[in-house]
């Protein structure tokens, strides 16, 4: 069954446009960087971005996700959960902006609790942007397609 049956036998509403074609690809020379220690979480939003065009790696917290970089994985983006065992995704910003390649790095922060403190803190620290869990998929395809506009 083909989508456009699917269509007129469910209703033109019952299949989200996102799902039924993709005008357009994005890439970037560069694969993004996901770290969530929430594995399904984490897939999903994998799933979701290469969908339209982007090519991502996966770390399970802050610490793998530095091993990764200093073992020579080159990212223009960085979408990191802030609430991880290991190091945080707050401390992770801190430690990636010490090193050398990662000062070009753009780092996406979201978190289930977002507060005031944490805003702050990420902002001082040099964060892209903050997303509050949850979050619209659309609008932060929209942050990964500015930075990707300008890699």
């Amino acid at each position: 069954m083909n989508l456009e049956a699917k269509s007129e036998v469910a209703g033109p509403r019952s299949i989200p446009n996102t799902y039924v074609a993709k005008p357009w690809v994005y890439h970037m020379n560069k694969p993004i960087l996901l770290i969530d220690d929430d594995r399904p979480y984490r897939q999903a939003l994998r799933l979701y971005l290469e969908y339209h065009g982007f090519t991502c790696k996966e770390a399970e917290n802050g610490r793998e996700a530095l091993v990764l970089l200093d073992g020579g994985l080159d990212v223009d983006l960085v979408l990191s959960d802030y609430h991880m065992p290991v190091i945080n995704g707050l401390d992770f910003l801190k430690a990636l902006t010490y090193r050398a390649k990662g000062k070009d790095v753009r780092v996406i922060l979201v978190s289930g609790n977002m507060t005031k403190e944490i805003e702050k803190e990420a902002k001082e620290a040099g964060a892209f942007a903050l997303l509050a869990k949850p979050y619209d998929f659309q609008e932060l395809l929209g942050l990964v397609v500015s930075r990707a506009d300008k890699t």
